[in-house]
């Protein structure tokens, strides 16, 4: 049986991406980032540096402090941070900017990852 696309709004999104090959979440039409529980970039898809055009090495850097500054903030970071703190980290939110346009909207996602990181899913409009 061929592996499909996962869409972005599937409520499992992380467990279905955690099971497929790379070069299939490599062409997603949206960006996956999977952080550690440090902070720190273990996954970071073709398709998001596609996307954001950020072009940078990113694995073993920190996300929030080395990578996307911009986003370390209380919009951002602050609801995953308190989304871990309750234990539900199953979020949904828009964010203004990205890496080349500051006033572009984002969706995002991020969900719990099996080794206690999380997957950021950034769809782009």
């Amino acid at each position: 049986m061929p592996l499909e696309n996962p869409d972005f709004h599937d409520p499992n999104l992380a467990s279905i991406i955690e099971r497929l090959p790379h070069e299939i979440v490599n062409s997603l039409p949206f960006g996956a980032i999977r952080l550690d529980p440090q902070g720190n970039v273990v996954f970071y898809s073709e398709s998001e540096r596609r996307l954001s055009g950020y072009k940078k090495n990113t694995i073993t850097h920190s996300f929030f402090t080395e990578i996307a500054p911009c986003m370390d903030n209380a919009n951002f970071r602050g609801r995953i941070d308190t989304a871990l703190q309750a234990g539900k980290l199953n979020i949904t939110f828009s964010h203004i900017g990205d890496f080349d346009d500051s006033t572009k909207e984002l969706d995002v996602r991020v969900q719990s990852a099996t080794d206690g990181g999380c997957w950021i899913f950034i769809r782009r409009g």
